[in-house]
């Protein structure tokens, strides 16, 4: 189709929302009378019993019942889930007659009703009385006018009730469209409060404040929502119920401004509508209403809920009072404040804490030698993930990462030393000494890996791309202490096992743990290990053992899932690449070819003649079939290696391009 031209399904959606926005501007004019009906009934049936006027209350029954009947029926009649879909027009002959025949009695009733009890009450003197039968009477009039006058109710338009002279179809099309256009997106019950009533309708305004008044709460009224707004400003409430549809603010743009505004965004509100759809109590709940009440509404309902409300409204200005006196006892508390950030300037466990607190030499600049473990923990490619990603987000996932590796640790009592960028650098055995300090790393290592699947389900939800840790435990002596000058020290550890520690961890892939032998020889037994290797280490001799632990059995019994070893199967078409070996941070200068030659999810197999050794970390520049470049800013480290002519190391990607982990999408699509 081109320009302007529509088909039937498109024809077809528009006849049905057509018609569901019809039956909406129906049943909403319909229920505004009824809600006057059933409430002002109501009311006088209550005080027809506390003034000893029995003989009324008879006849107000019945104008109850017959008000709550013309309800159901109305809602049967006009409900489009049981009317099921169409793609016709409307039938207003239909509904006219149907509504009229099915609610001509119960009608009748309250017209019959309401005119022998405003004589009895005239006869009676109780003018108070014939005021509010005349009310109800109003509103069977208003009521049996719209059935009447059903065929030329409009799809949009105005539309007269008798009880208000607004265009309420247009504010309910207005109200229905805005639906779909939403924003992306508080001891004893609290017996009195200060309630705004939000409503263009007179009649609402005055059941709402009889029954606001009868219950105890001090009530002012709102006509709309800009003398809404202006009140809020200079008067102090604690709770609002508001209407949705109103003439100069709908009740959606009225609740958002509430919501946005700092002083009132937690000012609990109740929508009390007789616009009935789902659409809008989904769509109010989603700006920050606390409850969504339709009208006619049940006075037993309409006070649970606020209690309810006024109570949440009490705790929270208990605990905005708390905070205030929290703020108090910290400015008493900056001292000792000052104290803990000289020493640790970070996250201790609060054993800690007291032990130091009660040293009087805690701050004396010195350091002594002690055998402590140290556990460097890492993510894996995260630098890339920083590039492709905003500050925002950067800062989004490191504080998600940071927040529950930092419980973690503090359960375990390790003393994080420091935060370098992505990193983590913990001591267990110091500054408390502590015989099980090796067997406390691991078992932290284990839970900091089983946390993952948590922290990046967390930063998924945020939009953000997931992330892996690698984590490196070392096990021997070093100097702890305060280190530094009497103007700016810091509580840090020294020495070669901790230069080793991080040379481990740079073995690892995201998941794994590596151990020194040291490390597994002070855990004894209760370490299961899956793999052992050799590397040289930066300042030592000969190679050194470290091993990869799979859980801790024990008292803290706790294992990493099973590796599958799977087969990575081969690419029809291999693809060309190239890389370089990183040094430290610095890539090298001399680059080697090889060919990628299988791949599954986060690694892949490469033949090349020359391969560096295992654990190196390599640069890749991918090119495509035809020998285009998709990339030249792929991580990975070397997991294994298989001797053979030519030579085929496996890797784990560490950090992984938009434009390589689209391209790696479609080959890996079966």
């Amino acid at each position: 189709m081109q320009g302007d031209e529509r088909g039937p399904a498109d024809e077809g959606s528009q006849t049905e929302a057509s018609r569901r926005s019809f039956l909406a501007i129906l049943r909403h004019e319909l229920r505004t009378p009824l809600n006057a009906i059933i409430g002002y009934s109501e009311m006088l049936m209550e005080d027809a019993g506390d003034r000893g006027l029995k003989g009324f209350i008879p006849d107000l029954g019945k104008i109850r019942a017959a008000g709550r009947q013309l309800l159901v029926i109305v809602n049967e009649i006009l409900n489009p889930m049981k009317i099921g879909p169409s793609s016709a027009e409307p039938d207003r002959d239909d509904f006219g007659a149907r509504l009229r025949i099915e609610l001509q009695t119960p009608l009748d009733s309250i017209i019959d009703s309401s005119g022998m009890l405003l004589k009895q009450a005239d006869d009676m003197g109780q003018s108070d009385f014939v005021l509010d039968i005349r009310k109800i009477r109003t509103a069977a009039d208003s009521f049996l006018k719209l059935i009447d006058d059903i065929d030329s109710v409009p799809m949009t338009g105005p539309v007269m009730t008798g009880l208000r002279s607004t265009t309420a179809s247009a504010q309910i099309s207005s109200a229905m469209r805005s639906l779909h256009a939403r924003e992306e997106p508080a001891g004893a019950i609290a017996n009195r409060g200060s309630v705004l009533v939000i409503d263009d309708n007179e009649m609402n305004q005055d059941l709402m404040k009889r029954y606001l008044n009868r219950q105890g709460h001090s009530v002012m009224v709102a006509e709309g929502g800009r003398q809404a707004l202006e009140l809020m400003k200079s008067g102090a409430f604690d709770l609002v119920l508001l209407d949705v549809m109103m003439p100069d603010m709908d009740g959606y743009e009225v609740l958002r401004e509430i919501k946005r505004h700092e002083e009132w965004r937690h000012l609990p509100v109740i929508m009390i509508s007789a616009l009935d759809e789902m659409d809008s109590v989904v769509r109010c709940i989603e700006i920050g209403a606390e409850d969504y009440l339709p009208k006619p509404f049940d006075p037993v309902l309409l006070k649970a809920r606020t209690d309810a409300c006024l109570e949440k409204k009490r705790l929270r200005d208990i605990e905005v009072e708390h905070q205030r006196l929290l703020a108090e006892l910290n400015s008493a508390l900056e001292i000792r404040n000052r104290f803990l950030q000289k020493i640790f300037g970070r996250y201790l466990s609060e054993e800690v804490v007291h032990s130091i607190l009660e040293t009087p030499d805690g701050l004396k600049i010195g350091g002594e030698k002690r055998d402590v473990t140290i556990m460097m923990a890492d993510l894996r490619g995260f630098t890339s993930i920083s590039e492709e990603t905003s500050p925002e987000s950067v800062v989004d996932i490191l504080t998600v990462f940071l927040e529950t590796m930092t419980d973690i640790i503090l359960k375990y009592q390790g003393t994080i030393n420091e935060f370098i960028g992505d990193a983590i650098l913990v001591i267990f055995g110091a500054p408390l000494p502590r015989e099980d300090h090796a067997v406390r790393a691991v078992a932290c290592a284990i839970e900091m890996q089983l946390a993952m699947d948590e922290v990046n389900q967390r930063i998924a939800n945020a939009g953000n791309p997931p992330i892996a840790m690698g984590i490196g435990i070392n096990t021997g002596s070093a100097v702890v202490g305060n280190i530094g000058s009497s103007k700016r020290a810091a509580y840090t550890v020294i020495g070669r096992n901790v230069n080793l520690a991080s040379r481990i961890e740079s073995c690892t892939a995201g998941g794994q743990i590596f151990i020194s032998g040291s490390t597994r020889e002070a855990c004894g037994e209760r370490l299961k290990i899956v793999d052992r290797m050799e590397i040289v280490a930066k300042g030592v001799k000969d190679p050194i053992a470290i091993y990869e632990v799979g859980g801790i059995y024990g008292d803290h019994n706790l294992v990493l899932p099973e590796k599958e070893d799977a087969v990575l199967p081969r690419l029809e078409n291999p693809l060309n690449i190239k890389f370089t070996v990183l040094v430290g941070k610095h890539v090298s200068a001399e680059a080697f070819a090889g060919t990628l030659v299988g791949l599954l999810g986060n690694s892949a197999l490469v033949e090349v003649d020359t391969v560096p050794e295992r654990f190196a970390e390599i640069k890749i520049c991918l090119f495509n079939c035809t020998g285009d470049e998709v990339t030249d800013d792929l991580y990975a480290k070397i997991a294994s290696i298989s001797p053979g002519s030519p030579v085929t190391f496996r890797i784990n990607f560490t950090s992984v391009s938009s434009e390589a982990r689209s391209f790696f999408e479609v080959l890996n699509k079966p």
